[in-house]
């Protein structure tokens, strides 16, 4: 018969996946360019200036 894992196993292994998660979240929208990872509407002023 297998032994159930402890419930702190079980916790520590859950909130390890989910660091590594949000880092590879990170990662991945910091790859993005600034306008594609910035979740703002930008309004342009003058030629080369914008605004939020």
């Amino acid at each position: 018969m297998k032994k159930k894992p402890a419930k702190l196993d079980v916790r520590s292994a859950l909130d390890l996946e989910s660091d590594r998660a949000l880092r590879d979240l990170i990662r991945l929208r910091l790859a993005l360019p600034p306008e594609k990872r910035l979740n703002v509407l930008r309004k342009k002023i003058g030629l080369r200036a914008t605004a939020l």
